[in-house]
């Protein structure tokens, strides 16, 4: 970690401290586009919130069979990340039954935003919530701003409206919060448009005015993370495998693990 990266997380920290959400105990859903952006983005939150005695609920909007579809069947590979999305579910601390898939194809939610609206709103007119957890609206990923998209249009037609916290996942992808170390000429010429589009990782701090002081839940976070085996390791020891670990040389993992999950609030 360069001495730029080390003060941008220390002004983080200090900045995110005044900002913190002091009660957890709302009852919330948690929409996450892929099994594995629940943890990312709200790990600590969840496990903080039911440690409140929050009631948590996740919703999977798809079945995450693209992530390594060149290297397994993706009928198999949906089937083992949804095993996983379920054991990292359990290891936050959200019952079984609390669990949701909605089982639309990896990559193709875009192409289903309507019928993606109409099932989330049916979950929330049967599940009323205090609080709902949504991938941040400039995500890059099809699938995350389609999640945002789709999420947002079904609380809109609800008569009562839950708060809306935005959570950050690939937004991430920019210096100096990722350095271009390992990125190929194409990668790092797209995350160098994205720092000078965020300001060069200002931008951040200006638009994320919530946070969860997570230090406490990190390790449950961590072993959380560890249950999406088929992104944390390579399956089979086969080393065209990609992981998370390897993005940006573990710059990518370490922004889910400072000591604060960071959230945008949108105004409808």
């Amino acid at each position: 970690m360069s001495w730029v990266q080390r003060r941008y997380r220390q002004q983080l920290n200090q900045v995110m401290a005044e900002r913190a959400i002091a009660d957890l105990s709302g009852s919330a859903i948690v929409f996450a586009p892929h099994p594995d952006d629940e943890t990312l983005g709200c790990g600590g939150t969840i496990i903080r919130k039911i440690a409140a005695g929050a009631a948590v609920k996740t919703v999977f909007m798809t079945d995450g069979s693209q992530s390594h579809a060149s290297l397994m069947d993706t009928a198999k590979l949906a089937e083992i990340r949804q095993q996983e999305a379920m054991a990292a579910a359990k290891a936050l601390g959200i019952e079984a039954t609390n669990v949701t898939f909605l089982g639309f194809g990896d990559g193709q939610l875009d192409q289903h935003i309507a019928a993606a609206t109409d099932r989330i709103y049916d979950l929330l007119q049967a599940n009323p919530v205090d609080e709902v957890f949504v991938p941040y609206h400039l995500e890059p990923p099809a699938d995350h701003a389609a999640t945002y998209e789709a999420v947002i249009g079904a609380v809109k037609r609800l008569p009562v409206r839950p708060q809306i916290y935005a959570y950050p996942i690939w937004y991430w992808e920019h210096w100096p919060w990722m350095g271009p170390a390992g990125s190929g000429k194409r990668d790092a010429l797209r995350m160098l448009k994205a720092s000078f589009k965020s300001g060069l990782g200002t931008a951040l701090f200006k638009d994320f005015q919530h946070a969860v002081y997570i230090e406490p839940a990190i390790a449950q976070k961590r072993a959380a993370l560890n249950q999406h085996a088929s992104q944390m390791s390579k399956l089979e020891d086969n080393p065209q495998w990609s992981t998370l670990g390897e993005i940006a040389k573990g710059d990518f993992l370490a922004c889910f693990f400072q000591n604060y999950e960071i959230f945008h609030r949108p105004s409808l």
